[in-house]
């Protein structure tokens, strides 16, 4: 037999390896990796544990039960009260000099005033004070760590501090949703396959990133790295408890590890063979006697008691206050419902700060539940409690009570705002969702339904998200998921839903109200929310917002209160003074953390188009190419104030002239010719001004050919003698009553017989003509027009002789001329 021993370090002076249980190496896997904190020669004095509402003032408030040694819990604080200063004792086991004291975080403040100091030598047996102020940054269990560099020791000495902070915190339906730069590497995404988050007291976000086998954490700053310790197989689960120690679920082939990772920087990492057990809460099993069974979905109470899904029996509960305490003992019990599981394998499952369990439930996809069960009833008799979802699997009801509202049957991670209020990745709709602990409602906070990666800096109800898995709320009420891109594969982004809340109204005419939108004002802390004024409108365009008092129901008056997990409704009304992008905040002071919180509204104003119309020429107007013609519009309103401004006026895209002004009763014309017969696009563009929009009036016009003038042919001998031999020579003359000069070509014929051709030059040309027999002929001569001018022919003309153009002989014309 052999004997497997959890060996783990809490400074106390003394390193703990207590045997967890002997059992036969056919039913234990060997444990893969211990590391150890070295021990420092400072250590923590003890100090009174405050009690009862000194501790925590509500029901489900974290009390830091055993706590780790070199752990100080601080009474109660209220974020922004002056909450005391309390001494911690450091006692040296050795001498060493101090050189550097600081806080990780603003959660614990050191103030002057104490005897430890940089620089200050102390022996053996010495001790000094550090005076630490407890300054919540939040509500819910706080979290902190001071590190005293030293001689003695390689690296800082860390001592934790928590204690149970209080204040309000406003969340708005919806907010701005934004990536988290430090998921994303040269446009993909630096996580894979990763369902689930967690975070701890001091808002560090942490992932089981596993997908690339690697435990990762987020700090306030948003820079995302690999912790120093890694997973010693692939982490599917993990949850954080009040001290800030993480534990993961690993799987690496059949068998299944639990690791444990302490904010002082020591790992402990083991599994056993999973073994059927029957393990109840009053006879529970030994962990290294049962190990764990497809475990996943882990989760934490307030009192440091691990539940997770196991895959054959549902769920189990693992104390591991001991843990942290440092006993070594583990041991645990399972857990059941009526319904839990028998879909098939380990879903969506939580707990929350009163130890009531959620799981997701559906059978066959047509019935999808959220369920509720109290650890009691899992523990002893199974009975659960529709929270959201029905015998139909879709998507409806928000703004109404979940449990008459449909899911999909695809949840993700489910989690809880220090209020209560659930939250859950709801996959299948491409929704992130909540449900209010007060009241049942359930909302969309993210996402549209359609699958895609859109909208950062815009509202989260208005984005695209694509398959969210891993869901997480810190304490200011920022809800971190994971979504799978939906290009990328596995791989994944972080994206987070802020705290800015944000309306969005679009494109609304100026001077014109629109219709109210609303946003949700939740307090998710802890403590009761107080305006010290009432909200105003700031940033650029303060005026064009004003608040709705028939959507509103939110007090809005200096000293309104709101109580913690009660929520109300404010609307917004957006009348744009002027064209463009217009914004404002809605700036509500209070006793938050900050001090104040924004609502940030948008749109777009628009001008009114005026009527505009081409008056002239219409598309029946008879147009001729060459004919000048007027190209008019008219720009009216029937409001009391006129369009101003200018027109410019196109044929087929090209502008004519320049931009003409609007005369007093809204008109501009410019005079139009064109040279060649055709279709032609007529538009004019209105430039609009401070009161209108820009506009176009556009027609279609058909040009035709320009009217041809008439024309007078004259065809004359030109005859040299009465009796000329050799070529008879004949002049003929186009003329025009217009002026215009015709060209073109004319023919002479004889006897009805084409006899010659010339082009005319200056309106006249000459032909000769020969070798004709003797006797009587008649000569015309035709004109065959041009583009302005229609054809012609002269009178005939009838010449009587010898052979024209013989060696002698007479010649007597007769005839004239003609038009």
């Amino acid at each position: 037999m052999s004997t497997i021993r959890f060996c783990n370090s809490l400074y106390s002076g003394v390193l703990l390896c207590p045997a967890l249980l002997a059992v036969t190496p056919a039913t234990a896997q060997q444990i893969v990796r211990t590391t150890e904190q070295p021990h420092s020669i400072i250590s923590l004095a003890p100090s009174p544990h405050p009690q009862g509402n000194i501790l925590a003032r509500h029901a489900g408030d974290a009390t830091f039960a055993n706590a780790p040694a070199n752990y100080q819990v601080f009474a109660t604080a209220t974020v922004g009260e002056d909450a005391g200063v309390e001494a911690l004792t450091l006692n040296f086991a050795g001498s060493t000099t101090l050189t550097h004291i600081k806080s990780r975080n603003k959660n614990f403040v050191i103030e002057p005033g104490g005897s430890c100091h940089d620089g200050n030598v102390y022996s053996r047996g010495e001790s000094c004070t550090l005076l630490v102020r407890f300054n919540p940054q939040g509500p819910g269990h706080r979290l902190g760590f001071i590190d005293v560099t030293n001689t003695a020791d390689a690296s800082p000495m860390s001592f934790g501090l928590t204690g149970n902070g209080y204040a309000p915190v406003v969340s708005f339906t919806p907010s701005v949703i934004s990536s988290i730069p430090t998921s994303i590497a040269a446009g993909n995404g630096t996580i894979k396959s990763a369902t689930n988050l967690a975070i701890d007291g001091g808002d560090i976000l942490y992932i089981a990133d596993t997908g690339n086998n690697l435990l990762k954490e987020m700090d306030s700053t948003g820079v995302i790295t690999s912790t120093s310790l890694g997973p010693i197989a692939t982490p599917a689960s993990l949850a954080a408890d009040s001290f800030g120690i993480v534990y993961t679920a690993n799987t690496h082939g059949s068998t299944y590890y639990f690791s444990i990772f302490y904010p002082w920087g020591s790992q402990t990492a083991y599994g056993y063979a999973y073994t059927s057990a029957t393990c109840t809460v009053s006879a529970p099993c030994a962990f290294s006697a049962v190990g764990m069974n497809y475990p996943a979905s882990m989760s934490i109470d307030p009192y440091n008691n691990l539940f997770f899904e196991e895959g054959t029996t549902g769920a189990a509960v693992l104390p591991v206050s001991s843990i942290s305490g440092g006993s070594g003992t583990l041991n645990l019990w399972h857990i059941s419902d009526q319904f839990s599981y028998s879909s098939g394998s380990p879903a969506s499952f939580a707990v929350d700060a009163n130890d009531n369990i959620y799981t997701k439930y559906s059978f066959s996809k047509t019935t999808c539940y959220l369920i509720e069960e109290s650890l009691y009833s899992a523990e002893y008799s199974p009975s659960a409690t529709r929270v959201a979802g029905g015998t139909a699997c879709g998507y409806s009801g928000d703004g109404g009570q979940a449990r008459s509202a449909e899911i999909s049957n695809t949840i993700g991670q489910m989690a809880f705002d220090v209020a209560g209020n659930l939250y859950f990745a709801d996959a299948g709709n491409q929704r992130i969702r909540r449900i209010d602990a007060a009241t049942g409602i359930i909302s969309t906070i993210a996402g549209t339904g359609t699958q895609g990666y859109t909208n950062d800096g815009g509202p989260a109800n208005t984005a695209e998200i694509s398959n969210p898995t891993g869901v997480a709320v810190d304490s200011q009420g920022q809800v971190y998921f994971l979504q799978n891109a939906p290009t990328a594969g596995p791989t994944q982004v972080l994206r987070k839903v802020g705290t800015v809340g944000d309306l969005s109204y679009g494109s609304q005419l100026k001077g014109t109200p629109s219709i109210a939108r609303v946003a949700t004002v939740s307090n998710t802390g802890n403590d009761t929310l107080t305006l010290s004024s009432a909200p105003m409108f700031s940033g650029i365009n303060p005026g064009d917002f004003a608040i709705d008092p028939n959507t509103t129901n939110c007090v809005l008056t200096a000293g309104a209160t709101l109580a913690p997990r009660q929520s109300c409704k404010i609307g917004v009304i957006f009348t744009p003074g002027a064209a463009g992008s217009r914004s404002a905040n809605l700036v509500f002071q209070d006793n938050t953390l900050a001090g104040s919180n924004t609502l940030h509204v948008v749109g777009t104003g628009t001008l009114p188009l005026p009527t505009m119309s081409i008056t002239s020429p219409t598309s029946s107007s008879t147009l001729k190419a060459g004919t000048a013609f007027t190209f008019a519009v008219s720009v009216t309103s029937t409001s009391s104030t006129k369009p101003t401004g200018t027109v410019t006026f196109k044929v087929n895209g090209t502008t004519v002239g320049g931009p003409v002004t609007l005369s007093s009763s809204g008109t501009a014309s410019t005079p139009v010719t064109e040279s060649t017969a055709n279709s032609y696009a007529l538009s004019a563009i209105y430039s609009g001004d401070a009161n209108y929009a820009t506009d176009t009036a556009s027609e279609s016009v058909s040009v035709g050919a320009a009217a041809k003038l008439p024309v007078i042919v004259n065809l004359n001998p030109a005859v040299e003698s009465s009796f000329s031999c050799g070529p008879t020579n004949f002049r003929v003359a186009v003329s025009s009553n217009s002026g215009s000069i015709p060209t073109g070509t004319v023919e002479l014929t004889i006897d009805s017989s084409m006899l010659a051709s010339a082009t005319l030059n200056a309106g006249a040309a000459t032909l000769s003509t020969h070798g004709l027999p003797p006797g009587s002929h008649t000569f015309l001569a035709r004109y065959g027009g041009d583009g302005s001018h229609n054809a012609g022919t002269s009178p005939a003309m009838t010449l009587i002789g010898p052979a024209i153009g013989g060696s002698c002989g007479g010649i007597l014309p007769t005839g004239g001329s003609a038009r």
